[in-house]
């Protein structure tokens, strides 16, 4: 290789003009996980046991400053480790179902999580959020109040999928955003149970049929979540 050539290949690395960044609904995705995964284990933490009177721990109590200092370093540690994982990134991702309805959904989804307005009709009652799809679609979506505690009715929007309007009815666990896309099933569906399954760029995804309509819920919370959520709307739908 001739010196001109070594040159150019050195400025080339240095300059960044080979960086590439990873999309910015990659970088929610992520960040998101990470905070998820920090509050399910705080949850499932429980709180420690007084000591007995005259036992001592040799590492606990010379040290408090330590522990807070190691966990706050780890922390440091693994969010900076994430990100720059992130950004070792691939640029294209595909859901894991193979289905351009389910590879449609995520792309709603992530449009919804960076868009400045996610949700058209803002509301926890089910009889204002339902009554707004009135005369924008030419069906009437269910609006179900989820049976189970953590999960909560914020609003509703519309969308368009597989080429036509949809009604979505948005939820929401902790800080994690779940919408439910609900329009008519397809002629000779059954009633199914909510099947989870999770796309390439880590978004959780859950398909079933309920009562003439077809449902897909979506979420960057966890796989466990959406499963224990899509339970909890089939529990609180009328029967």
């Amino acid at each position: 290789m001739e010196n001109n050539d070594i040159a150019s290949l050195d400025a080339r690395l240095t300059d960044g003009s080979l960086y590439q960044r990873a999309p910015v609904h990659l970088r929610t995705q992520v960040l998101a996980r990470v905070r998820a995964q920090a509050e399910e284990e705080a949850c499932r933490r429980e709180p420690a046991r007084p000591a007995k009177r005259g036992s001592r721990n040799p590492f606990a109590a010379p040290w408090p400053f330590f522990g807070g200092a190691f966990a706050g370093a780890t922390l440091s540690a693994l969010v900076l480790g994430t990100m720059l994982w992130f950004q070792a990134l691939p640029l294209v991702s595909s859901v894991s179902t193979g289905s351009p309805i389910a590879q449609e959904i995520v792309s709603s989804h992530v449009r919804a999580l960076i868009s400045d307005r996610p949700i058209d009709v803002l509301s926890s009652d089910k009889h204002t959020v339902k009554p707004w799809f009135n005369g924008r679609i030419d069906y009437a979506p269910p609006v179900i109040d989820p049976a189970g505690p953590g999960f909560a009715l914020v609003g509703g929007r519309l969308d368009y999928i597989d080429h036509r309007p949809v009604a979505v009815v948005v939820y929401r666990y902790l800080k994690h955003p779940i919408d439910v896309y609900v329009f008519p099933e397809r002629k000779g569906e059954a009633k199914t149970e909510p099947v989870v399954t999770q796309s390439d760029d880590g978004y959780a995804l859950a398909r079933w049929n309920h009562d003439g309509m077809t449902f897909w819920a979506v979420t960057d919370a966890s796989g466990a979540v959406l499963r224990q959520f899509a339970h909890a709307i089939e529990t609180g739908a009328p029967r």
